[in-house]
């Protein structure tokens, strides 16, 4: 035993546990807040998917899962694609735009990200130093 407790990878997993485990817990808590937040129909074809118990799934509690998980999904990937916006109000991707616009573009992120002002966060860190 005393040799799988010296073990590298051992001692790694086991100084990892403190930096994970503030983030599982948050999403443990956010799992479990918003299957709270479900309608109990909902919540009920959730436990039965879980479960295994496909059979017993009506097509009225299906479309309400399927709806839950298909905006999550969109959410997600809403989230991480680019967002470039044109003079004209079109959403473009960045390699849809010129080469000269790209730099463009880029410049002006990068310029925007150092002149913004400080951040709700940044202020509730500083503060909490004081």
């Amino acid at each position: 035993m005393s040799a799988f407790f010296a073990s590298i990878a051992v001692k790694w997993f086991l100084r990892r546990i403190l930096d994970w485990g503030d983030w599982l817990g948050g999403f443990l808590l956010f799992v479990i807040n918003t299957y709270n937040n479900l309608p109990p129909p909902l919540q009920v074809a959730v436990v039965t998917v879980v479960e295994g118990n496909w059979q017993e799934i009506t097509l009225g509690s299906i479309i309400p899962l399927g709806a839950l998980v298909w905006s999550q999904i969109a959410s997600f990937r809403a989230t991480v694609k680019p967002q470039i916006v044109t003079s004209d109000g079109k959403q473009v991707a960045l390699p849809e735009l010129s080469p000269s616009k790209q730099t463009a573009v880029e410049e002006f992120a990068t310029t925007a990200l150092g002149q913004r002002g400080e951040t709700i966060i940044g202020r509730m860190l500083k503060w909490g130093k004081k």
